[in-house]
């Protein structure tokens, strides 16, 4: 794997390692967090869902009023260049702040320009389908209620991570809580199947998954029956099968809830059948 300081890296309009990216302390993404993000996987140098990943990352500037001077085709010229169809799995970490002032202050307007920072890395996927699943607790949802902008603000995100670690389950997921609904984890959308009918929260407040959106569409093709319902606390702990989706691992299954098993208490065969499915289609790229 390569070290991190030779990972390539966009900058500001120059292509030059990450070790040379050098990013003022008044940035505002540094001192605010006013900026947004996106990730995209690749595979051998061929990115996966880069336009459904790019397009959500305009919608996130166009929500927060902060104009880019890249079309998503530009973007896309910009990635390749960072990918090596020698590695297995990459991914394209996009950033775009709202750019340096020479004095630190909340209100507008910003003059001015914006920074953006693009990378890529090399990752292991982080299992395969003779996985055995992952067991996760509920949280009440502590996100800013804006959770539609993919931003770079993830206190909240990284808070349900801690309460994790520090209620010794580290390696286990979070399911977040809004209004008595489970509504997403952390870093992935939900979905659970109960008689044969899959259900995921609808985007309500929640971010379009890229990796959600692909695995509704092997939904379909499978001809399976899909609502786009939140569950309850309840619900899912009458679950036949739950998993998360996102970009990095995929599709994760939870084989325990609060510590009562989900289903059989292993990986069932929907998440099998759609986890082979989505191998399939990465594949194809």
């Amino acid at each position: 794997m390569l070290d991190d300081k030779s990972l390539p890296a966009f900058y500001n309009g120059d292509f030059m390692t990450l070790s040379q990216v050098s990013i003022s302390p008044m940035d505002r993404g540094f001192l605010f967090g006013d900026s947004v993000y996106e990730v995209v996987p690749a595979f051998h140098g061929q990115l996966l869902g880069a336009h459904e990943h790019l397009q959500r990352l305009m919608q996130s500037l166009a929500k927060i009023d902060l104009n880019l001077p890249y079309s998503i085709n530009d973007l896309m010229s910009v990635c390749q260049p960072l990918l090596s169809e020698q590695q297995a799995c990459e991914l394209v970490y996009i950033q775009v702040t709202r750019g340096v002032e020479a004095i630190r202050k909340h209100r507008f307007p910003v003059t001015a320009e914006p920074t953006i920072l693009l990378y890529s890395q090399p990752y292991d996927v982080p299992f395969a389908l003779d996985y055995q699943g992952s067991h996760a607790y509920f949280q009440e949802d502590l996100r800013w209620q804006k959770c539609d902008i993919k931003s770079t603000s993830l206190m909240g995100n990284i808070l349900a991570y801690q309460q994790l670690y520090q209620q010794g389950h580290e390696n286990d997921e979070a399911l977040l809580v809004r209004d008595g609904l489970v509504v997403e984890a952390p870093s992935s959308n939900l979905f659970m199947a109960k008689d044969m009918v899959i259900y995921t929260p609808p985007l309500n407040n929640i971010l379009t998954g890229v990796t959600r959106d692909l695995v509704i569409k092997l939904i379909h093709e499978a001809s399976l029956e899909l609502e786009e319902i939140a569950p309850t606390k309840e619900m899912l702990l009458d679950a036949d099968e739950v998993w998360l989706t996102n970009s990095i691992e995929e599709l994760k299954p939870i084989i325990a809830i609060e510590g009562k098993n989900i289903g059989s208490g292993k990986p069932g065969p929907i998440w099998q059948q759609l986890f082979t499915a989505y191998q399939e289609l990465k594949s194809q790229k």
